[in-house]
């Protein structure tokens, strides 16, 4: 029998992905994993952080929010895992825009059996994003367990103050603090059917209430999209971090691969949540040559999108001689 799927969501920032490479780099109790993630830009990158880890199977779902735009995607991915390594847990990680009730909705029609919807919050951020969009509270609200997550950024007293918005907004799930998304795995990712018996019930009356609704347009009504680039010549780092810093706040994440010495053997997968930055490196597979590439997910941020570029281009190194 395959086992559960637990969704795990959370708006952009929050640090799904770290959470997720933290759990599986120390196993779950020996269980087969598969693992999918959904990204809204055209370029994977998410994938590429965890396809070395404890994963029997992983599949990147692009080019679109796995919610209202991928779902025959999302179905062919779920039937490819069963076919193959039949795991004990699959894990869905969605894009930050997600909306978490209809995703589930996908799950249950699928013949799976959701375990938990886990939401991440950001601390330092999540008070702005409950009231710049919809999204971030539906999020919060459809959650089994609440990772708040990036404590160390904020004071005691601020915690204590965006923990009881978020128990207004959810009265029901688990709230748990936690810092670089480490996270105990047997509160989280447990398999028991007992244990979440109200929630299922929960998503399948929310699946009678939107099965004659039109598609969810939830993107366009926060006003959230992304804009993906490639630079083929390498990047200077020191221009390139300025570009970072100086991003406006309607940036919520941006994150890609970025290359600062085309004869170096390494290249740098970067990620920048609403405003912070950090580099990771990672070896160039033999005979490869990638090119930097990347996407930037924001609010408006077609607005500017070529202030965006064009602040890329510069970051460019220009050809000696």
């Amino acid at each position: 029998m395959v086992g559960a799927v637990n969704i795990l969501t959370g708006f952009l920032c929050s640090g799904k992905t770290t959470l997720l490479k933290h759990l599986l780099e120390r196993g779950l109790d020996g269980k087969r994993v598969a693992v999918i993630v959904n990204e809204i830009g055209e370029i994977g990158i998410d994938g590429r952080t965890i396809e070395c880890t404890n994963v029997e199977k992983m599949i990147e779902l692009t080019s679109g929010c796995v919610c209202c735009s991928v779902s025959l995607q999302f179905g062919r991915a779920l039937q490819s895992i069963m076919e193959t390594v039949r795991p004990h847990l699959i894990i869905i990680e969605t894009t930050g825009v997600a909306d978490p009730i209809r995703l589930a909705d996908e799950v249950l029609q699928a013949g799976f059996r959701l375990d938990a919807i886990i939401t991440l919050v950001d601390a330092a951020n999540i008070l702005f994003q409950l009231r710049e969009t919809s999204v971030a509270g539906r999020q919060v609200e459809a959650a089994d367990f609440i990772v708040l997550n990036k404590t160390d950024l904020v004071p005691e007293r601020e915690r204590s103050k965006i923990e009881k918005r978020l128990r207004r907004r959810n009265g029901r799930a688990l709230i748990v603090s936690a810092t670089y998304g480490a996270v105990p795995h047997e509160i989280l990712f447990g398999t028991s059917v007992a244990a979440h018996r109200e929630r299922l019930r929960a998503i399948a009356d929310a699946r009678d209430r939107v099965a004659d609704a039109p598609p969810s347009h939830h993107l366009a009504d926060d006003g959230i999209s992304a804009v993906a680039y490639e630079l083929r010549r390498p990047v200077d780092r020191e221009r390139f971090e300025r570009f970072l810093r100086r991003l406006p706040r309607t940036v919520y994440r941006a994150k890609g691969v970025v290359r600062f010495d085309e004869t170096s053997p390494f290249a740098s997968l970067f990620n920048f949540t609403c405003g912070r930055y950090d580099f990771d490196w990672y070896r160039i597979p033999d005979g490869a040559t990638p090119p930097s590439q990347g996407v930037f997910i924001g609010k408006d941020i077609e607005k500017i999108r070529d202030e965006i570029l064009e602040g890329l281009s510069r970051c460019e190194q220009v050809a000696a001689g």
